[in-house]
């Protein structure tokens, strides 16, 4: 188990050990952003290789409460962390449903549009649920059939896990097993070398260093 400081400071003990003659460049908030990044795609590529397993130390899960209803079409909605992008069929949520974490909600078809949805489920006594993107790497989560809805858990591989509401990235272990990490790691420290070979007026990390006239 790791803190996100932990591989913050290896990517910055390799940088040292590299090519790199200026990796003080990089300040810890920009280093933190390319993390979330590359374990996000790394895990990613690890399921789209035929995974058909989640490892638990990559979930993360949160109890969320409603933001809005909408009595017509019958929907509740729910403001969300985005999840990762697996293919074109598939994501990370690993489990949408009651906020006992043990009674899942049903997952929509995408082909539904909400008033398709409402007209489809509003004879079924099952609750069913679908996600939409909002600005701001937000996601909302729609859930049909019980406008009175106040609560539910979401579990999920998220892809920025300190915007998950609830972490502390000084205290709360990042989530990552030790094969993730040593990926995103050599991901990371490569891009970052990289870039240190760059001019630093081509480097969008803040650090840019002023032109001497």
């Amino acid at each position: 188990m790791f803190l996100l400081a932990d591989i913050v400071d290896e990517i910055k003990k390799d940088l040292g050990n590299g090519v790199s003659s200026d990796e003080s460049r990089f300040d810890d908030l920009y280093i933190e952003t390319k993390i979330h990044g590359a374990r996000a795609a790394v895990i990613s590529n690890y399921l789209q290789k035929g995974m058909d397993w989640l490892n638990d130390s990559w979930v993360q899960t949160v109890d969320l409460d409603y933001v809005d209803r909408d009595v017509e079409c019958g929907t509740v909605s729910f403001s969300c962390p985005s999840v990762i992008t697996i293919d074109g069929h598939s994501d990370g949520f690993v489990y949408v449903g009651h906020i006992n974490g043990i009674k899942p909600f049903i997952r929509a078809r995408n082909s539904f549009t909400t008033l398709t949805m409402h007209r489809a489920f509003k004879n079924s006594s099952n609750l069913f649920w679908d996600w939409k993107n909002l600005e701001m790497n937000k996601q909302a989560i729609l859930v049909y059939n019980n406008h009175r809805l106040e609560f539910i858990q979401v579990r999920g591989v998220f892809n920025n896990p300190v915007e998950v509401p609830g972490f502390r990235k000084d205290t709360d272990w990042y989530p990552v097993d030790a094969v993730i990490k040593r990926d995103l790691v050599e991901m990371v420290t490569l891009d970052l070398l990289r870039k240190g070979r760059v001019a630093p007026d081509y480097i969008s990390d803040s650090q840019d260093k002023p032109t001497v006239k």
